[in-house]
């Protein structure tokens, strides 16, 4: 079965960070409710602390993901939420093609 990467960069407004990752966090422990997700990682950088890089891994092609994930009405209500908390947001898709295992501790839904 194919999988999608999903990578989106949020780029925040000042004194909204704790804002979006909330939200942020929020969206995606309901993402992780459904069948089709993989995982989801959520990082940033102190050197851009009013920017976030979220990746997140879906069975399913992006064709998939638009039919089953993109009508979702959680998912339609975070975006037209949190877009007041943003400057802006780019959005790469991909389709993985090699994969090593993750040994990422104490982070889950921290």
């Amino acid at each position: 079965m194919a999988t999608t990467s999903l990578g989106i960069h949020y780029y925040i407004k000042d004194g909204h960070r704790d804002t979006v990752l909330s939200k942020l966090k929020g969206v995606i422990d309901l993402c992780a409710k459904e069948p089709e997700f993989i995982s989801a990682i959520i990082s940033e950088s102190p050197e851009r602390p009013n920017q976030f890089a979220l990746q997140e891994l879906w069975r399913g092609t992006r064709a998939d993901f638009d039919a089953v994930q993109g009508i979702k009405p959680y998912r339609k209500a975070y975006l037209a939420d949190v877009k007041q908390y943003l400057e802006k947001v780019n959005v790469k898709w991909n389709t993985p093609i090699a994969k090593w295992g993750s040994r990422l501790s104490g982070l889950n839904g921290a």
